[in-house]
């Protein structure tokens, strides 16, 4: 069956969204240090709903960073591209491969190749200095990067506890404190009084 790559609209959202935190689970199994239970809710998950946003956090039916590889109306794959590979957003010089899965029955096909060289098709078309990707041990996206060209950059060594990562705590929106801010504009006031001052009396 022809595997095609598209753009990913609004209805491959639930595919993709279940198969990047089922990969995210992988990842815990095999280092459970490196990644929070709830960390998918509070990293992946946010970056795939803005896939489909525009730079107005406006819905789009069709994402402009994020590709699926598509057999016969079945998602099969997809590639997450950093944001500023959108067509409508200001350009960067550096790209990110944020997130990539293929289905275990299409892996070995050509599949995450395909979702690669589109990656690397969009780096080029916005003349990026770079495209990387980050790659946690034991992940199989490792030998897919190799043959596609990728070379490692650095090796990140490791010491620590070998217990769960701690759960993320949410970030608690700064209060604003009314009472403190009327100081702020009494010296705003000082400051364009002298500078009146000063251009009338020059």
């Amino acid at each position: 069956m022809k595997v095609t790559i598209r753009p990913a609209t609004t209805e491959d959202r639930p595919t993709i969204e279940a198969a990047s935190r089922q990969t995210w689970d992988e990842h815990r199994d095999r280092q459970p240090y490196a990644f929070a239970e709830n960390g998918w809710d509070y990293g992946l998950k946010r970056a795939h709903e803005m896939a489909f946003r525009d730079p107005k956090a406006m819905p789009v039916g069709e994402s402009g960073n994020l590709y699926v590889a598509d057999a016969g109306g079945q998602v099969v794959g997809f590639v997450l591209l950093s944001w500023h590979a959108r067509p409508d957003v200001s350009e960067g010089s550096d790209g990110s491969i944020f997130d990539i899965w293929v289905h275990p029955d299409w892996r070995g096909k050509g599949v995450g190749r395909n979702l690669v060289d589109i990656a690397r098709e969009v780096s080029e078309q916005k003349d990026w200095d770079s495209l990387t990707a980050d790659v946690w041990t034991g992940a199989p996206s490792a030998e897919l990067f190799e043959i596609a060209g990728f070379t490692p950059m650095q090796v990140r060594w490791r010491i620590g506890p070998d217990r769960a990562a701690r759960p993320i705590e949410p970030r608690e929106k700064p209060t604003r404190n009314e009472g403190d801010s009327w100081w702020k504009w009494a010296v705003l006031i000082v400051l364009m009084g002298l500078l009146v001052a000063v251009v009338a009396g020059g």
